[in-house]
């Protein structure tokens, strides 16, 4: 059960391996891409392709004729990947129950945005955990977490990428030990609990108020979505990226405080936020150097 391509690997991993696909569960076919066309989720898509068990679509998780159809398909084992929640009457069906392949290490991080969450905190360790589902939001036992650096310039589509592969190899260890009546379910430790809620559109425009540290981290992790801009002159200009540095500067948030041939740098609290690339509204994403040669910004502008 999945939409997006996080669970692609996981999916292509258990077919390679011989087990049997009693069926794929994804999300209505949706308009996408430029011409607004009906497509596919990432994950029906392949199943259709490959022709991996027959592919299910439903509205509404709680029909009862798609209740019907999936018990009618007799699988031994459900298995979600970024998909939406499930109804007890899904995840109590199989014989040896329901997992997530959850991108975090419960109990940090429960929610739909843990990827981005983990690099927008500085986090610099996260993984990925399969756990049965039961009625809360990622609060089921634990079969096993595997572990794996942030790197320091790291951002969410390159820790997503890592994640998928690192969750294909772990469903694959779980499902080999749920076969042979291995599998053993931790719980969850509630002392260290943490959210990762949906990101929101208004979380993107900078507070420079705030440590250019912190900033930074955001821009490693709104990518691609929500992203991270400030205002000038009434325009957007997105932040594509940029370096916190150590430097006080001593000028008010949001000034710009230095101007080089390839960058410029940002007063924020008690730090100062280099800019390499931007996006101005309405241009395509360039280095901070190709903007500067074409925009009046100077020194003491003040931006937000």
């Amino acid at each position: 059960m999945g939409t997006e391509d996080f669970g692609l690997p996981a999916l292509k991993r258990l077919a390679r391996q011989g087990n049997e696909v009693a069926g794929v569960v994804s999300t209505p076919p949706r308009q996408r891409g430029r011409g607004l066309r009906l497509a596919d989720s990432p994950v029906a898509a392949w199943a259709r392709e490959t022709g991996c068990g027959p592919v299910l679509t439903p509205e509404r998780l709680n029909d009862p004729a798609f209740l019907s159809e999936l018990r009618a398909r007799d699988a031994d084992l459900f298995v979600v990947a970024a998909f939406r929640i499930l109804p007890p009457d899904v995840f109590a069906m199989p014989r040896l129950g329901t997992v997530n392949i959850h991108a975090s290490l419960l109990p940090r991080y429960r929610g739909p945005a843990p990827i981005q969450r983990a690099i927008e905190a500085g986090e610099t360790e996260t993984g990925v955990t399969i756990f049965k589902i039961d009625r809360g939001i990622d609060t089921g036992g634990i079969i096993l977490s595997k572990a794996t650096a942030i790197g320091e310039e790291e951002t969410t589509p390159e820790l997503y990428a890592r994640l998928r592969e690192l969750g294909a190899d772990a469903l694959a260890e779980a499902v080999s030990l749920l076969e042979r009546g291995k599998a053993t379910c931790h719980p969850q430790d509630e002392r260290h609990a943490t959210k990762a809620p949906k990101l929101l559109k208004e979380e993107a425009v900078l507070d420079f108020e705030e440590h250019a540290r912190v900033l930074y981290n955001r821009v490693r992790a709104f990518k691609p979505f929500p992203g991270t801009y400030t205002m000038l002159n009434g325009r957007r200009l997105g932040v594509e990226w940029a370096h916190p540095l150590e430097s006080p500067g001593g000028r008010q948030p949001g000034t710009v405080c230095g101007i080089s041939g390839d960058s410029f740098d940002i007063q924020c609290g008690r730090s100062v936020l280099r800019v390499l690339e931007v996006k101005p509204e309405g241009r395509k994403r360039m280095d901070a150097g190709a903007y500067l040669r074409g925009a009046r910004l100077e020194t003491g502008t003040v931006l937000g």
